[in-house]
Order: C-alpha cells, then sequence, then structure tokens
C-alpha cells in the first residue's frame, strides 16, 4: 500500500502499515552521511522533537520523559540525522500482531445475537480499535515531517469506520484540527492520557470535557490530517502521568492477551438467563434490523431485548414467529379439506345407521342416535 502522511506528537511524517519491517542504519550510512552532509556546508538548523500536545503541558520527547534538542544541518529530504540513528537502531522490535485471535475468541457472544462489531465493542478492553485490526512496533521509526522527528507512537490499521473506543474510563478532549485532523486525548485521574488521531469522525452528541466510560465509542477510524488519502488508521499515543510518550506496542499486545483471556467469562455473563431457543435464534440472524416483520414492526430490537433477558421480550419472539409460521398457510386450502373430511365422516355415519338399524335390538337403538 501507498506511504501515508502521518501527525505523531502533533509533528508530520510518512508511514506505512503493518508488517513491513522498520529499515536500520549501519555505521557506513552514518559515516556516509558526514562526509556527504559536512557541517560547514549550511548554516545549523535547530529541531526539537515533540510529543502530541499534553493537557497542561508540552510533552517529552526524545527517550521518554526527556526533551532532545538538537542542533543539526540542512539535509536532503528522506535522509535520517546522524544523532538519531542510534537511538532508531536501539529498540528491539516485536512481530507485527492482529486482533484476528480476539475477534475469534469473541465469536461466541454473536450467538447472543451481537455483530462482530458490536462483540468487539463489549469485549476488546482496552484495546482501542474495535474490530480487525493490525499493527506493528514503529516506535522511534523516522518521520520526515517537517521537522524531522521519531514517531512517538504506534499505527493501528483497520477498516475506514471501525469504531474507536476509550482504553480507560477519564475525560475526553476533542480536536479537529492540524496534522492530525480529528484527534482524542483521553485523561484519566492519575494525569495519564491517550491519544487518538485521525479520526473519520467522532461519537454523536460527544464534547470535549465530557466524562467517558471504559469501552465507550469515541470515533471511528479515519485517515483525517495529513493521513488524507492513505490506509485508514488510528495513531495511538500512550503518555503516563502525563509525561513523555512510551512505547504502546508491547502495552497493546498485553490487551489483546488480557481481553482473549476475558472472554470466557464475558460470555458467561450474558449467557446467564438465556434460552437456548433464543441462543440458536440469535445464530439465525434472521432477525434483522432492517427486517420488518409482518405486522410491519422491526424485529431486531425484539431479538436484542430476547437475548438479554429471558422475560416477555422471548414470549413475543415465539409469537412473532408463529404468526410468521401462520401467515404462510394456505387457509382456503386447509379450509377445503376439512369440510371435506366433515362431509365423508357424516356420509359414513349415514349408511353406517341405514345398515345396522334393522339389526339392531330395540333396546340399543338409542345408541345409534336413531329411534327406529
Amino acid at each position: 500500500m501507498a506511504a501515508a502522511a502521518l501527525v505523531v506528537s502533533g509533528q508530520a511524517g510518512a508511514q506505512t502499515p503493518p508488517p513491513a519491517t522498520t529499515p536500520t542504519t549501519s555505521n557506513f550510512l552514518e559515516d556516509l552521511v558526514r562526509q556527504l552532509l559536512p557541517t560547514t556546508t549550511a548554516a545549523p538548523v535547530p529541531t526539537t522533537v515533540a510529543g502530541a500536545p499534553a493537557p497542561g503541558g508540552a510533552p517529552k520527547p526524545g527517550a521518554p520523559g526527556t526533551p532532545l534538542t538538537t542542533t543539526t544541518t540542512r539535509l536532503a529530504p528522506g535522509t535520517i540525522p546522524a544523532e538519531f540513528i542510534p537511538l532508531i537502531n536501539s529498540v528491539r522490535r516485536t512481530g507485527g500482531t492482529t486482533s484476528a485471535a480476539l475477534m475469534a475468541a469473541l465469536r461466541p457472544l454473536q450467538e447472543l445475537g451481537l455483530t462482530a462489531q458490536e462483540a468487539a465493542v463489549v469485549g476488546f478492553v482496552h484495546f482501542p480499535v474495535a474490530g480487525f485490526a493490525e499493527y506493528r512496533d514503529d516506535w522511534w521509526e523516522a518521520r520526515f515531517g517537517p521537522p524531522f522527528h521519531l514517531h512517538q507512537g504506534t499505527d493501528i490499521f483497520a477498516d475506514r469506520g471501525t469504531p474507536v473506543r476509550a482504553p480507560f474510563g477519564g475525560v475526553v478532549r476533542l480536536e479537529d484540527s492540524g496534522l492530525g485532523g480529528k484527534g482524542a486525548f483521553v485523561t484519566v485521574p492519575d494525569g495519564t492520557y491517550y491519544y487518538m488521531a485521525h479520526l473519520d469522525s467522532f461519537a454523536p452528541k460527544l464534547s470535549s470535557g465530557a466524562v467517558v466510560k471504559q469501552g465507550e465509542v469515541i470515533g471511528t477510524v479515519g485517515d483525517s490530517g495529513n493521513a488524507a488519502g492513505g490506509s485508514p488508521h488510528v495513531h495511538f499515543e500512550i503518555h503516563p502521568k502525563g509525561g513523555g510518550a512510551v512505547n504502546p506496542k508491547p502495552i497493546l499486545d498485553g490487551w489483546i492477551t488480557e481481553a482473549i483471556n476475558n472472554a470466557s467469562a464475558l460470555l458467561a455473563a450474558r449467557s446467564v438467563g438465556v434460552s437456548r431457543a433464543v441462543t440458536g435464534a440469535g445464530v439465525l440472524r434472521r432477525f434483522d434490523g432492517q427486517t420488518p416483520s409482518a405486522s410491519g414492526r422491526a424485529v431486531g430490537p425484539l431479538l436484542w431485548a430476547s437475548s438479554q433477558s429471558a422475560g416477555g421480550g422471548t414470549i413475543r419472539l415465539a409469537q412473532l414467529q408463529m404468526a410468521r409460521i401462520a401467515g404462510r398457510i394456505d387457509w382456503d386450502t386447509q379450509t377445503s379439506a376439512a369440510q371435506a373430511q366433515a362431509d365423508a365422516l357424516r356420509e359414513g355415519r349415514q349408511v353406517a345407521l341405514t345398515i345396522l338399524g334393522p339389526l339392531t335390538p330395540r333396546a340399543l337403538a338409542p345408541l345409534l342416535g336413531s329411534g327406529s
């Protein structure tokens, strides 16, 4: 896929979707850069590597918690400044990850009538993107801005419109400007905040300053800001206690593992009081919310209510199914057949009376329904 533009902690940079590996630069390239671009050929340009705007103050870039301000020369586009090469090469990167295993663990929830997306929203625990997603360890990869900087987060790729959730409960702050486009900050009580950029849209009626719960949908995956035209994704950052960003990749991996381990307990909790008949109805998914019943009433909400409670909703669901079955019966044919059967019985009775009447003793005649 083509490279997309990305905002990283308020700065622009190029990035590509997983599972590509991160290029490293040898000492040979470092020497070559020094030889080709001596510091005497151009005036120095101060370059500050910055993180996402932190509530209450600037974030701490470079090594976690430490500002990194350097003076470098003007370099050709795509050239990594020599002083950043050791930092890039110092990262021990883990392999790419997807949420496929977690979605498989939550699939039984669909037997209760949930869609795959609904199951992801309720079952992904802290993982921010509720659906199939993939990402790799792109922490401290080179981003060419301008200005040049190191990547301060993890890019999570998913289909446009996939829900984006609050990893934890806290206060949300929304923005819609700059390189990040539509972005959301969720800050928890200890000051830790989570930054999600390049959203396609925000949740309806959600506004800055609102208190959100863990797992609440705050927006959808997109390519807003300088990611426009690239692969839809969410740029995700973690700033512990409001300080410098840390590598989200291992944390995201841990959240997926946690959600997989939690899936069986979630399924058990939602299955309490739900009859096997309703579970079967959820598997069939015949009662789609867009399909009206014979009475003109959409039955999707009815199925949802039935899957959550074994009370009156289940009874009404059974009544609705019986009404649908009745609607498929040819009542005219059934009535004609019943009438023909009744006529045949009546004629048979008359024949029996005619034959048995003369042979039946007078005392038993009343039993035949005849007084003669």
